[in-house]
């Protein structure tokens, strides 16, 4: 310890931090993001949207990347649980579905309704903000692939709307078509 207050004192050191008050950094008043929204996410395909600055009587407006908000962000987080593989995602190593494992098994209701089993089980492992109301596997043998039919529920969200996907399983992997 003595090593160290001789030093400070030999490099004449200012040992007494100055504070720093940056005015632009206040929390503004007015609503804020979160008093709107419950949920929150990023587009997927990170287009710019035109946002208004919320300093008050502004009309700045700055370029950022668009948002998706509420059931639209449940709608992203579920394609991206389809079409994502578990490993993917280095800070979430299990998130996603592996639906490929079926694409080379023969085209039967036997697998179609294994398809269904692990969708209700990933989903509820991994988006627990959504209830699954119906998944349903149907499969198509003389195309060789499985139309899938998912109606979604939001408990958390205040609104009776449903989430609807209508996605297909072929060689391609997973297309959302609704």
């Amino acid at each position: 310890m003595l090593f160290y207050r001789n030093y400070i004192e030999l490099c004449n050191i200012n040992t007494n931090m100055a504070n720093i008050v940056l005015d632009s950094f206040e929390k503004q008043a007015g609503p804020k993001y979160k008093d709107y929204f419950t949920y929150g996410d990023l587009r997927l395909d990170l287009k710019l949207d035109q946002l208004q600055n919320e300093v008050a009587f502004s009309n700045l407006f700055t370029m950022d990347v668009r948002g998706s908000y509420d059931l639209d962000a449940i709608k992203n987080s579920i394609r991206n649980l389809f079409t994502s593989f578990p490993g993917d995602k280095l800070l979430n190593p299990e998130f996603g579905i592996n639906l490929n494992q079926f694409l080379f098994k023969p085209c039967s209701k036997t697998t179609a309704a294994s398809i269904g089993e692990l969708i209700n089980r990933e989903i509820r492992k991994q988006e627990p903000r959504v209830k699954a109301d119906k998944i349903s596997v149907e499969a198509v043998t003389q195309l060789n692939q499985y139309n899938i039919t998912l109606l979604l529920s939001v408990p958390f969200i205040n609104n009776n709307n449903a989430i609807e996907f209508k996605a297909l399983l072929n060689s391609t992997g997973v297309q959302f078509y609704s």
